[in-house]
C-alpha cells in the first residue's frame, strides 16, 4: 500500500522526493500506532479522535509542531488518496488543527559576512575545497534549495542563464552573474570529467544532502553568526539582498520558484526587522 502511495505522490502530484519519503515515512509510522495502540491493522475504521490520540503522543514523545504538521499533512493527503479508490472510506485527519508554529525570521548574512564566507583564503587550495567554494557561490548567487543544487547538471546551464527543475516539477530560469559563469568554467574544466552533475564525490557520485549540509555550515560558522548554518541561509541571504536593493517581490518569488507570493512574503519580514536594527544601533535615542 506504502510503495503504491508513494508512486501517486512522486507522479501524480508531482512531489519532490524529499517530501515522498517523508510522507511515506509519516504515514508508515502512523500505520504502526493505529495497529499496535488502537488494535487496527492498516487503520481501517480510524476516527478523528484516533488522530488526535496520535498527534497527542507525538507531542509527549518530543515532536515539535512543524513535525507534527507535516505529518497530518501527509496523513490528508494519503486518505485522500484511499478515498479516491473507495469512497466508502473516511478521512479521519480532516477536522484536526494544526499545532501554532512560533514564527521564525532567518538572520541574513551582512555583505562582509558574504565577502568572509567566499574567501578564497578559507578554502583548502584543491579540488575539493574549490567545489566547495563554488557550492557556497552557487546557493548564494542563484538561491537554489539544496535539493536543486544536488540534482544540477552542466545541461542545465544555457550560456548566461540556468534552468532549474523545483518543487512539483516546475521549471524556472535563472539569470547568471558574470562571476559565477567565469567560477562554473574553471569547476567545469576540473570535475566534468567525472559526471555530468555539476557538484558531486572525487569519485562521480550524486553527494549526500547531509554532507552538503555539513560543508555549508562548517565555513558558515567560520564567516557569520547567525543562528541558522545550512544552505537555506544561503537562499534567504540571495532573496533578502535582492529585497534590500529593491528588487520586486514577485521577481523575487519567480527566482526562488514559490508557488504563491505569500511564501516570499517573509522576507519583507526579515528585511524590515534588518531595519530596526540598524534604525535602532544608528539613531541617537536608540543607543
Amino acid at each position: 500500500m506504502l510503495e503504491s502511495f508513494t508512486n501517486y505522490l512522486r507522479w501524480e502530484r508531482r512531489r519532490s522526493e524529499a517530501t515522498v519519503t517523508a510522507y511515506a515515512s509519516d504515514v508508515a509510522q502512523w500505520l504502526l500506532f493505529a495497529e499496535h495502540a488502537l488494535g487496527m491493522p492498516g487503520a481501517e475504521g480510524a476516527e478523528r479522535s484516533h488522530v488526535r490520540s496520535w498527534v497527542s503522543e507525538l507531542i509527549q514523545t518530543g515532536s515539535n509542531a512543524r513535525s507534527v504538521n507535516r505529518k497530518l499533512s501527509a496523513l490528508r493527503t494519503f486518505y485522500h488518496w484511499r478515498i479516491a479508490a473507495d469512497p466508502t472510506c473516511a478521512n479521519p485527519a480532516l477536522g484536526v488543527p494544526l499545532l501554532r508554529t512560533p514564527s521564525r525570521i532567518v538572520r541574513a548574512l551582512s555583505a562582509p559576512e558574504v565577502e568572509a564566507l567566499l574567501d578564497p583564503s578559507a578554502f583548502e587550495d584543491d579540488a575539493v575545497g574549490r567545489r566547495d567554494q563554488f557550492i557556497l557561490l552557487t546557493l548564494y548567487a542563484t538561491g537554489l534549495r539544496r535539493s536543486e543544487l544536488l540534482q544540477l547538471t552542466y545541461a542545465q546551464v544555457h550560456g548566461t542563464t540556468l534552468r532549474v527543475l523545483g518543487k512539483g516539477n516546475k521549471e524556472r530560469e535563472l539569470p547568471l552573474l558574470p562571476e559565477w559563469t567565469e567560477a562554473l568554467a574553471r569547476h567545469r574544466a576540473e570535475w566534468e570529467p567525472i559526471s555530468d552533475l555539476v557538484f558531486c564525490t572525487p569519485k562521480g557520485k550524486k553527494l549526500d544532502p547531509r554532507s552538503v549540509y555539513s560543508v555549508v555550515k562548517s565555513y558558515l560558522q567560520r564567516a557569520s553568526t547567525a543562528d541558522s548554518l545550512g544552505p537555506h541561509a544561503l537562499r534567504h541571504t540571495f532573496a533578502t539582498h535582492l529585497l534590500d536593493m529593491g528588487a520586486d517581490l514577485t521577481v523575487i518569488r519567480e527566482l526562488l520558484g514559490h508557488a504563491n507570493l505569500s511564501a516570499t512574503q517573509v522576507y519583507t519580514h526579515a528585511s524590515v526587522e534588518q531595519l530596526k536594527s540598524v534604525y535602532q544601533r544608528a539613531h541617537p535615542r536608540g543607543r
